[in-house]
């Protein structure tokens, strides 16, 4: 469970915090990309090697510049693939691709499940916690972007919100992936926390940022399975949410496109800012 009150200053008291333990990822996140075209649409699928499934998922755009929107990341329901769907907005028309990535690890005893919720939030079942989150947005006029990804504070589930179409057309699906806590180590508890950073909306047409691990992270591992994204400037849209491949922070780029393409997103106040949050699990063997 996750520490607070006093029993958390009693242990930041006694325990200063431990550096990171070098954690065993190299064999256990994939990637796919698909080709590199002007096609407006397009999708990839990641596969977790035999005997493994998905902890934790993410998608990318690359080579976009800011055009095209990433409108889907989901695992499958049997968590063996992981699939990123993007979209290229405004008629852009340069070659782009998507990318994919997915954590995978042997089964465990951690019952993880995908959950899907229709109308922007996935809640976890009782006695399970978010792992990853992702989701599906479209639209009638194809013109649809996601534009926050926000996990509870307590990881009990993801809230999503989608933009850029009329609100009669438009679909959001929030995708979480939910399981049991990890297996205690040594003495200490199992862990979870949200993690977060905000940075200022870049004067770019992308803005990067990242949401590390926790400071205190105890014995063990703390891994970053999931992220999560939101802006407070109006017409941002995802185009890349996930885990780093290090699984040490979580990571996200948020975009307004090129001058023709801006509108809203182009409209300047100093305070705009995007945060990202990370999905830390642990402890790990």
């Amino acid at each position: 469970m996750l520490l607070t009150g006093l029993a958390a200053a009693l242990v930041t008291a006694l325990l200063p915090p431990v550096p990171a333990v070098a954690s065993p990822v190299a064999d256990h996140y994939h990637t796919a990309t698909s080709t590199s075209d002007n096609s407006p649409r397009k999708g990839v699928t990641v596969s977790c090697p035999e005997g493994q499934i998905v902890y934790g998922f993410g998608g990318a755009t690359v080579d976009s510049d800011g055009n095209v929107a990433l409108v889907g990341i989901f695992p499958s329901e049997d968590l063996t693939t992981v699939t990123a769907i993007a979209q290229a907005r405004g008629g852009w028309v340069g070659n782009w691709s998507v990318r994919a990535a997915a954590t995978c690890w042997a089964p465990g005893d951690q019952a993880l499940q995908r959950i899907v919720g229709p109308g922007g939030w996935a809640s976890c079942p009782g006695g399970k916690m978010l792992y990853s989150s992702g989701y599906a947005v479209s639209s009638t006029t194809g013109s649809a972007y996601a534009d926050a990804v926000v996990p509870s504070p307590d990881l009990s589930g993801v809230y999503v919100r989608g933009g850029g179409a009329p609100a009669a057309g438009l679909q959001v699906t929030a995708v979480a992936l939910c399981g049991l806590r990890m297996p205690q180590a040594g003495t200490l508890p199992d862990y979870k926390e949200r993690t977060e950073d905000t940075v200022p909306v870049s004067a770019e047409s992308t803005t990067t940022t990242v949401a590390p691990l926790p400071q205190w992270q105890g014995l063990g591992y703390v891994f970053v399975f999931g992220a999560g994204v939101s802006s407070t400037r109006p017409g941002m849209f995802i185009d890349a949410l996930g885990p780093g491949p290090e699984l040490a922070h979580g990571w996200a780029r948020m975009s307004r496109g090129t001058s023709a393409l801006r509108g809203q997103a182009m409209v300047a106040d100093d305070e705009d800012e995007v945060t990202v949050y990370g999905v830390c699990i642990g402890s790990w063997y």
